[in-house]
């Protein structure tokens, strides 16, 4: 199998193990997925520190991962299908969460868009919308 091959496929292992990882709220290994330098875009800080929020290395995504398990009781990812375009990933599925105090479901189509250094995240963006991560 050509390098060219092993890439993508090892891209698509990294995006499974980190959204496995989310599902079963293990922060551990959700990080393992992230290279030191990664940067996020995820789809709901829009409700926790307004749009467009990013965070910058492992420590602000743990720092996303506490805010987001704070506000929901569940927050699952349901990938359907992943796609290499050019050099990123682009993953769409659902996203299901309800509110810890709130008691709000929230159902909706998700996508994300992630591009890897080392095997690892290194870029990643996220939408309520399964057809935006195929639009930037």
């Amino acid at each position: 199998m050509s390098r060219e091959n092993v890439q993508p496929a090892k891209w698509i292992e990294t995006a499974r193990r980190a959204i496995e990882a989310w599902n079963r709220q293990d922060l551990d290994a959700f990080l393992d997925t992230w290279h030191p330098d990664c940067v996020w875009r995820p789809a709901f800080p829009r409700s926790l520190e307004g749009v467009r929020t990013v965070y910058r290395g492992r420590e602000g995504i743990a720092r996303a991962w506490h805010g987001v398990r704070a506000v929901w009781d569940e927050y699952r990812l349901d990938p359907e299908d992943a796609q290499i375009v050019g050099d990123k990933l682009v993953v769409v599925g659902h996203v299901y969460a309800h509110g810890r105090e709130s008691g709000l479901d929230l159902e909706s189509g998700w996508s994300g868009l992630a591009t890897f250094r080392d095997g690892l995240a290194i870029s990643t963006f996220d939408w309520l919308d399964r057809d935006a991560a195929s639009k930037p």
